[in-house]
């Protein structure tokens, strides 16, 4: 090699070495066949092109667009692979976009302007875009130098989507799908705003489906990043068309998922998605996703997120200078004096955190409905404080103080109404309200619904009484000095949110249809020339609404107002910061804070009964948001304050925890960290050698001082005693005589159970020198009963218990029952309640119990438990390995359709009641076509098929019932036939024929059983599910039937069956015969016993 050659390669090697330290590590990446993707999301900006409040008139230095522009900067100096998004509620929100800009559509829209300035590569539609109506979306979409984003918005006369549903975007030479979704609730809000009834909004995980779909096999992108404008759980369709969450769960293929709308920091992966959101304005999500080639592909290793505060941030000059021109034009707009306030006309409030005009009548409020009436020619007015700080404060007012006291650019509706429709609008506001409880000191809100929903009335006087349920507190309506009558015909002045959300369109509470509306005038400019024409205001407030049923001591009130507002106790917020007040101020914190005059320390005992493995929202709260209950009462008050108790019928239930023999259940209680839980008789279900396991799983947490094994020894721990609050507090338990036969036979064989009475006296003897306190656990019923004892037996036969924590009898006691010195509580089922009881301990070491109880609406405003939740999920997901199980086969389809199990015999039914008949030993057997929830096709069954078919947890039951009783049940199910009829009868044992031709209630002309014409005055053994026995679906006959015996849930009894008979002897065997129209029938005479 020559001299020149050997330079040359010296100097290119040099190069190299160079270049490779000179390339910035994306780069190098790159050269390795890695990248990183880089994408920046903002939401809910709500027009803030700057920090710059104009209400306020200040820069509160944290948010905004120009200081997004400075992180956007950053950021591509870095990696220059970044994409730029935003998710909507974008072009609506302050003085300078929705006064200025947005009410003219002549004018360029500023946002616009700045996001191009910034160089965004798409924008998903938000809710608050429509609020402009269609014709202002199209003209941003003009004006944006960048796509406009929904892929589950379409117009209703074409089916083709309103906006672009996804772009692509090649970086370098990755491609990247992009895919907007709009939350669906639109037309709850805006339907009245110009073109929005013209559109459809559809299901978001359904059109997620759809759209990922096609960018996978359609535009074959290597990345798919969505952007949903929706929070992520549902909150206001009932079918979670406008939750995240679901769009994750059903999409997997989404690498990077940008959500918001609830103004609320969210950080998850679920489903492996990483799912993140911004605090509105004052954040910025940045998610990071690595890439790596393989053989000419790029595939997704991993995909983060990051949460960037823009208060860390300065604002960029070049966007700044951009907004200037926009900024000014608003200066000047505000710097004119509309008017002058002698006096503030929102109060300062009586208890520090809780805004004055929610809790009583104010001059502001009164002073905005007092506008809509004229403004309408009502009758009536509803306004609400959109936030608790907004005020018209005395002095000189300009249109800043306007957009303070009404911050929404809605417009005005007119509207007729019935009394009945105002009331039950009055109601729904209503809710806003927490229930007053026994202990409550101060008035609270529900944490779920916000401020801006809360409307109140002039025209009428009226009280709210809050310590009744929602729906029942609305008293004393009067309107002209007379009470209300329901068919009285008003004009109602609302705003056109209000009237789209719970109108013809929405919640349908008003059916008429606008006498009146104001748009495009909005109501705040009607509010700016009312101050105008008047000069100068005084407030006057009328007091026509007033909050009743707070029956505190005015004493302990008056000590706690002035414990909050000396910063000793604090009023809470929501978790999100949104909603203001959320508990009330309580003795507990009195005592807590070492303040009550008369207690000097606190218990709380928290229970739950017959929950019968419920673990999720739905009947009743879940698990999830008793852990959030329980969790902040250990926070406010101690762990060694609050105890955590179950009566039973805990452990077996629904298919989800019965496929684990309850040890999922044993998890949840566990993470909870329940203290004791007595030993129901359904959780004998498994067998009691199980029952024992699953205590052995909770650390000997089943109590029971009554069950007995053979020889003699308890089964169960009988009692503990923990310290809690300094006091010995004894928990015995005890279980109900009746398990001997309210379970399989065979579950319980060789255990005695005791008199729960006696047993309880030798607990009381025992435990009294022992204990400050005792309570007894107990699964006996809340109720008279003559055939076993029942814990009102215990109370009056047994002194010195003072609680007794009762299940077994679903019984809901409010208020408890007191018998004697014993106070009797019990919560319903499924968690449709949760019970508390506080205890409160004076100087000498008595002590008050006062009970209460959480209903499920209630609940249902606590968040759920990020712990509990975690557990769940895992549960689900063993359960989905569970139930893949193959537990039987079929060469022939077993069928559940509707229209042949509700209206004739069918395979599938035959082998339900032959099930029930063999694990009963009954004489026949009775399910309802109804029950029967699914087919299930040949080849091998799975638990999951079983399980699928018979899904709501209903157990085996036997009772004893006449003929008579068996022919009216099956008149029940053929009243309806021809038509489909979910009580339709499937038998086993017997078979019947029936005459559609006759009167209903004399159908059934001839049954056999055993090949015996039914005898109407012989005694029977019937089998069927829970549901039945109860009276359930109309056979209202068995209700009062003796109870021979409960077994296992329907579907272990059916795939014990499957695993033993098989599906010998299910074929259509004319167990079920309907006469047709031309036949001649002899009816069988029934009556006659062979």
């Amino acid at each position: 090699m020559n001299r020149i050659a050997r330079k040359s390669i010296s100097v290119f090697v040099s190069l190299l070495m160079i270049m490779s330290f000179a390339m910035p590590t994306w780069a190098r990446d790159r050269a390795a066949k890695e990248m990183t993707l880089t994408i920046l999301g903002t939401s809910d900006m709500h027009g803030n092109l700057t920090s710059w409040s104009y209400e306020a008139n200040k820069d509160y230095a944290n948010s905004g667009f120009a200081r997004t522009a400075t992180l956007v900067k950053e950021t591509k100096a870095q990696n220059p692979n970044t994409l730029v998004i935003d998710n909507g509620d974008t072009i609506q929100g302050t003085i300078l976009t929705d006064d200025l800009y947005n009410s003219d559509l002549t004018k360029p829209n500023p946002v616009m302007d700045i996001m191009n300035v910034i160089g965004y590569d798409s924008m998903t539609l938000g809710n608050h875009e429509f609020n402009f109506g269609t014709e202002m979306i199209k003209k941003i979409e003009k004006e944006a130098d960048f796509p406009i984003l929904s892929a589950n918005t379409y117009v209703k006369e074409t089916g083709q989507n309103f906006v672009t549903p996804y772009i692509v975007k090649e970086v370098g030479d990755v491609k990247v799908g992009i895919l907007g979704l709009t939350v669906p609730s639109i037309p709850r809000w805006d339907a009245n705003k110009e073109g929005v009834k013209d559109l459809e909004f559809k299901h978001m995980a359904d059109e997620a489906e759809k759209y990922v779909k096609i960018l996978k096999e359609k535009e074959q992108v290597d990345v798919i990043v969505a952007t949903a404008h929706a929070g992520l759980e549902s909150r206001h369709e009932a079918d979670g068309s406008d939750s995240a969450k679901l769009v994750a769960e059903r999409c997997p293929e989404i690498d990077a998922f940008l959500i918001g709308h609830d103004h609320e920091t969210v950080q998850e992966e679920i489903n492996g998605v990483t799912i993140a959101a911004p605090m509105k304005d004052r954040e910025v999500v940045r998610f990071d996703i690595q890439l790596i080639n393989k053989d000419g592909k790029w595939e997704v290793k991993h995909t983060s997120s990051t949460i960037l505060p823009l208060k860390d941030y300065e604002p960029d000059p070049v966007t700044t200078k951009a907004t200037e021109k926009y900024h000014n034009e608003t200066m000047e707009f505000l710097k004119d004096s509309i008017g002058e306030a002698t006096e503030d006309f929102h109060p300062a409030p009586e208890v520090k955190g809780i805004p004055e005009a929610q809790v009583r009548d104010t001059a502001l409020i009164d002073l905005i409905n007092k506008v809509q009436l004229e403004a309408t020619g009502a009758d009536v007015a509803a306004a609400a404080l959109f936030r608790s700080t907004s005020n018209l404060p005395k002095g000189e007012l300009n249109f800043a103080n306007v957009f303070d006291i009404y911050q929404y650019a809605n417009t005005l509706v007119g509207v007729q109404v019935t009394g009945k429709e105002l009331k039950a609008y009055m109601e729904w506001s209503a809710a806003y309200y927490n229930t007053y409880k026994p202990g409550d000191l101060t008035i609270s809100f529900n944490p779920t619904i916000r401020g801006y929903a809360y409307d109140m009335f002039e025209g009428v006087d009226y009280e709210i009484d809050i310590s009744k349920p929602v729906g029942s507190r609305i008293t004393n309506v009067m309107y002209k000095g007379e009470p209300l009558a329901d068919d009285t015909v008003l004009k109602l002045a609302i705003n056109d949110y209000r009237y789209s959300g719970i109108g013809p369109d929405g919640e349908k509470i008003l059916s008429g249809t606008p006498y009146m509306e104001s748009a495009p005038k909005a109501l705040r400019t009607y509010i700016k020339e009312y101050i105008e024409k008047e000069g100068t205001m005084t407030p006057v407030t009328n007091n026509n609404w007033k909050i009743i049923g707070t029956n505190w001591d005015e004493e302990l009130h008056t000590i706690a107002v002035k414990a909050v507002n000396d910063g000793v106790l604090t009023i809470p917020k929501s978790s999100d910061g949104r909603t203001e007040n959320v508990r009330a101020i309580t003795e507990a914190d009195l005592i807590h804070a070492g303040l009550h005059p008369t207690y000097k320390d606190y218990m709380a005992v928290i229970h739950t009964n017959d929950t019968h493995t419920r673990i999720e929202a739905g009947d009743g709260m879940g698990f999830a948001r008793v852990a959030t209950k329980v969790n902040n009462m250990r926070e406010s008050y101690g762990e060694d304050h609050v105890l955590v108790l179950d009566a039973g019928d805990t452990l077996h239930g629904l298919p989800i925890v019965t496929t684990t023999k309850g040890e999922a259940m044993t998890k949840i209680l566990n993470t909870i960290g329940y203290d004791a839980m007595a030993s129901g008789n359904h959780d004998y279900n498994y067998g009691y050698e199980r029952l024992v396991e699953l205590d052995k799983i909770m650390g000997g947490k089943v109590l029971s001082a009554n069950v007995m094994k053979d020889d003699g020894t308890p089964l169960l721990t009988p009692y503990i005693i923990k310290e809690v609050a300094g006091k010995k507090v004894a928990i015995f338990g005890l279980s109900t005589e009746s398990t001997t036969y309210q379970t399989h036979p065979k579950n319980v064989a060789g255990l005695t159970f005791k008199s729960p009475s006696e047993v309880a006296g030798e607990m009381v003897k025992e435990l009294e020198d022992k204990a400050d306190i005792i309570i007894a656990l107990t699964h006996l019923g809340s109720y008279e009963d003559e055939a076993v004892e029942t814990s009102f037996d215990v109370a009056e036969k047994v002194k010195g218990i003072d609680l007794i924590v009762d299940g077994h009898s679903h019984t809901v006691l409010p208020e408890g029952k007191k018998i004697g010195d014993t106070l009797i509580v019990q919560a319903g089922e499924y968690i449709e309640q949760l019970g508390q009881v506080n205890f409160y301990f004076k100087e000498d070491g008595t002590f008050d119990i006062v009970p209460v109880l959480l209903t499920k609406q209630e609940g249902m405003s606590l968040s759920e438990d990020d712990a509990v939740k975690a557990v769940i999920e895992e549960i689900k997901k063993d359960f989905e390995v569970i139930t893949s199980e193959v537990v039987g086969q079929t060469d022939m389809k077993l069928v559940g359709e509707r229209e042949v199990v509700r209206k004739g015999e069918s395979n599938l039914g035959n082998l339900i009641t032959n099930a029930l008949l063999e694990t009963t030993g009954a004489d026949v057997a009775l399910t309802n076509g109804g029950g029967i929830r699914a087919s299930i096709e040949n080849g091998d069954i799975t638990k999951k098929d079983v399980i699928t078919v018979l899904p709501f947890g209903n157990y085996g039951v036997m009772i004893e019932v006449t003929g008579q009783d068996i022919k009216d049940a099956l008149e029940v199910g053929v009243a309806k036939y021809p038509e489909a009829n979910g009580a339709f009868s499937h038998v086993a044992g017997m078979r019947y024929t029936f005459d559609p031709s006759k009167e209903v209630g004399s159908r059934v002309v001839e049954v056999l059983v055993g090949g015996k014409p039914l005898d109407l005055k012989a005694t029977y053994k019937l089998a069927t599910n829970d549901f039945i026995a109860a009276g359930g679906d109309n056979y209202t006959m068995f209700a009062e039937c003796k109870s021979l015996g409960e077994f296992s849930a329907l579907d272990e009894i059916v795939i014990e069956y499957l695993q033993t008979k098989g599906t010998e002897g299910t074929e259509l065997q004319n167990r079920i015969n309907v006469v047709e129209p031309e036949a001649e029938t002899q009816p069988v005479e029934l009556g006659q016993a062979a």
